[in-house]
């Protein structure tokens, strides 16, 4: 591993956020890519056990597209990004999946090394944001990125948190 990892792990979260935020919203715009995705929407509030719940064909863009794109994006703007680099920034991206999913109203967003940059342009993703995507249905769910909100803060989609509001003060 490098010096860079801090970095990386960073900048991985965003780059992979938007890439996975227009595939999400594409998923939700589009008829024929909404039947891949509406198996995961069964739950209106989502939990651990069903953060992985998807069909097949989802699962392939998921695991495989959105990780690759990701990490040619990396390479193309000259990071090292290599193997081990790649597991590492991966498992921070997992702990935010399950995070995301864990059904808790608690103002408090899962750490990377862009937190304190997300914090800054509040755009730092909490539990009631993806929470808030299941509860919307398929056309107003909004909210389409799961590791920050920067994407749906940039491009119009970020849905106004109301829960967890009163737990930060």
């Amino acid at each position: 591993m490098s010096w860079w990892i801090p970095v990386e792990i960073g900048l991985y979260a965003i780059i992979l956020d938007f890439w996975f935020y227009w595939y999400h919203r594409y998923m939700h715009e589009f008829d024929g890519l909404w039947k891949y995705h509406r198996a995961h929407h069964l739950t209106k509030h989502p939990n651990p056990l069903l953060a992985i719940y998807a069909d097949t064909d989802q699962d392939v863009f998921d695991i495989a597209f959105i990780l690759l794109m990701t990490w040619d994006t990396i390479k193309l703007m000259g990071f090292p990004m290599g193997f081990y680099n790649w597991w590492l920034c991966h498992q921070y991206i997992m702990f935010t999946e399950l995070w995301d999913h864990i059904g808790l109203r608690l103002f408090v967003t899962p750490p990377t090394t862009a937190t304190l940059l997300l914090k800054l342009v509040d755009a730092e993703i909490i539990m009631e944001d993806h929470d808030l995507h299941h509860r919307k249905g398929r056309k107003k769910s909004n909210n389409y990125g799961k590791q920050t909100r920067l994407w749906d803060r940039n491009f119009g989609t970020r849905l106004e948190r109301y829960e967890s509001i009163f737990s930060q003060h």
